[in-house]
This record gives structure tokens, C-alpha cells and sequence, in this order.
């Protein structure tokens, strides 16, 4: 896994090069007037589109839907561009999906590694890229972001050229820092003998990057890490830290481009953990722009998540339970 985190600049530059290919291709098959759009993907797959509709939400007037399940909201219709992401072609939850898309002619973009997907798109005559091998899911986001981010800049949606440019050279300035198991000593610490911890991310902001952080502890660390989204946290789940016994450790984000209150309200949270016997670790966050610190902390979570995993000793790569899942998934007849 740790050669797959060093590529992140290569699979953005790669990304570019699939979306100017499947662009002058296929042009013509692309809706001129895009009313919404919509991102259909579980797991690893369904995170780029998170990660895209935080740069939409902020740059862009057209709405933008994550749908991470097979039911397919009913205001999903043809003035819908829908973006179906699975690496692995055969996410049951996915393929339902787009087979609701397909019956119903919604404007549909299939991204995969083959797979039913990729049959499903040939004999639709559905827009389809192959995506470029990668050891797991997880370490195919910067092929998707550089493809989606790509794809949207050509079609005129929201500028991107420029934020992929800055994403490249952040992966160039940090990867050898990071490479530097040290560089992650005070998160190491922090997180030793932990054998589950906090994340969170602030709405409209940080919450996707976050959200991609807690995926990474979760399959490359083997930790049942749990994400949830500040401010809201604070009207529920913080009670929950009432008198703390186990003194939980509470991973928190976001960049320096929040609200004068957000700002405050963190820092009332933080204070209010700490009084209940919470360990705080903000996670660093560089960068001189919002784009910016926000891709450090993508950088941020798949090296300190691959270096937890060493040390509690557990084989990053494979995601076991998982498999176990799509096989029992497969015993019980699900399509």
C-alpha cells in the first residue's frame, strides 16, 4: 500500500489523461445543459464523489447528490448527470443502481475496472472508462479525482485546471516528508493502545476529507474508527462523552477558511472534551488556499493511517471482512 500512496501525483496526471480522452470521444454523448448531478458509489469508489461535491457545493450553482445506496431518489431524472463509480464493477448496491438509471434514460457516465459495469454500459451504449489497475479501491481516489475533476473542467462546469496543477505539486512537496515514518510520532502516540477512536469534520468544509480519513483507519489500520460531522455532533453524540473513563481520542479537522463561530464553537467542543477526559489531536493541516489544505489532509490520512497499521501489526492490504461479506452476499443470492 505504501507504493500506491507515493503515486498520488501520477494517478491525478493520469486521471487528466482519461478525462481529455473520453472528452474528445465522446463529447457529443454528453448532456449540453447539466441541471444536476448526481454520484452513485459505496466505499472506496463513493468517496471521490463526496470529495467532488464539496468543490461543487462551493464553486458551482448546480446541485450535486451522493445516492450510496441502490434505491434511487425519485428526483434523480433525465435532467440528471449521473457519474456510476466502481472500481470493481460488481458492487451489488452500484449495479442496481444503474440499472434503474438505464431503464428510466438518465444521462449516465459508467466509471469502472470492468466488471458487470462495464457489460452493462457496452450493451447500453452508455459513456464508459476503464479505470487503471490499482492494488486496492482505496488507492484508486486520485485516478477518479483527476478523471471527475478533469471531465468537469471540460465540460465547463467548475475550473479545475488549476486545483490539480496545486494537488500535484502538494503531493510532490509532501509525499518525501511523509515518507518519514517520525513525521507521524505525536499521532502514534496519541493513538497507542487505541483500539477504536473519534473523527471529526466540519460541514461544508472538512466533513468528506474527514469521512475519507476514518475509510483509510479503518481498512489500512484495522481500527474501528468512526466518523461523524461537526457542528451536529455537538447536538447528540457529544452527551455521550459525559464523564469519559476510557479517555477516548478525538482526531478533529478543518481547514483556516471557516466562519468566525465555527471557529469558536470548535474551540468551546475541544474544551468541553477535554474537561470530560477526551484526548484532542488536530490533525495538521497545510497549504496557503481551501483546495489545498483540504488535499493535505487526504495525504494526512492514508500515510498516518498506513503507519498505524504497521504498528499494531496487522496486514494493510487486504480487506478480509469485507470479503467475507461479498461472499455471504453471493451465498444469499444477492445480484
Amino acid at each position: 500500500m505504501i507504493n500506491e500512496i507515493t503515486l498520488w501525483p501520477q494517478k491525478i496526471k493520469d486521471g487528466l489523461d482519461l478525462a481529455h480522452n473520453f472528452y474528445f470521444e465522446n463529447s457529443a454523448k454528453l448532456p449540453k445543459n447539466t441541471k444536476k448531478i448526481a454520484f452513485f458509489g459505496m466505499g472506496g469508489s463513493g468517496i471521490a464523489g463526496r470529495i467532488v461535491k464539496t468543490f461543487l457545493d462551493k464553486k458551482s450553482n448546480i446541485p450535486s447528490f451522493i445516492i450510496d445506496s441502490p434505491e434511487v431518489p425519485k428526483y434523480i431524472d433525465t435532467d440528471t448527470l449521473c457519474f456510476v463509480i466502481t472500481y470493481s464493477g460488481n458492487t451489488w448496491e452500484t449495479i442496481s443502481a444503474l440499472n434503474y438509471l438505464t431503464e428510466n434514460f438518465i444521462p449516465t457516465i459508467v466509471i469502472s475496472h470492468n466488471g458487470k459495469a462495464s457489460e452493462i454500459a457496452e450493451l447500453k451504449n452508455l459513456p464508459f472508462i476503464l479505470m487503471p489497475n490499482s492494488s486496492q479501491p482505496r488507492a484508486a481516489l486520485g485516478n477518479f479525482l483527476g478523471l471527475i475533476l478533469g471531465l468537469l473542467d471540460l465540460m465547463n462546469i467548475i475550473p479545475t485546471k488549476l486545483m490539480l496543477e496545486n494537488f500535484i505539486k502538494q503531493a510532490n512537496l509532501y509525499i518525501p516528508k511523509f515518507e518519514d515514518e517520525s513525521y507521524f510520532n505525536d499521532f502514534l502516540y496519541a493513538a497507542n493502545g487505541k483500539n477504536m477512536f473519534h473523527i471529526f469534520g466540519v460541514s461544508g468544509d472538512s466533513a468528506e476529507f474527514a469521512y475519507r480519513a476514518q475509510t483509510q483507519f479503518n481498512e489500512n489500520s484495522k481500527i474501528r474508527a468512526v466518523y461523524s460531522s461537526f457542528p451536529e455532533c455537538c447536538h447528540n453524540l457529544l452527551v455521550g462523552f459525559t464523564d469519559s473513563k476510557d479517555n477516548p481520542l478525538v482526531l478533529i479537522t478543518h481547514t483556516d477558511f471557516i466562519s468566525n463561530n465555527l471557529n469558536l464553537a470548535i474551540q468551546a467542543t475541544i474544551e468541553i472534551l477535554k474537561e470530560n477526559g477526551a484526548i484532542l489531536y488536530k490533525m495538521p493541516v497545510l497549504g496557503d488556499n481551501w483546495e489545498d489544505q483540504l488535499f493535505h489532509i487526504i495525504l494526512w490520512g492514508d500515510f498516518a493511517s498506513y503507519y498505524l497499521g504497521k504498528k499494531r501489526g496487522v496486514e494493510i492490504a487486504p480487506v478480509k471482512l469485507i470479503d467475507t461479506l461479498k461472499a455471504k452476499h453471493k451465498a444469499k443470492g444477492i445480484k
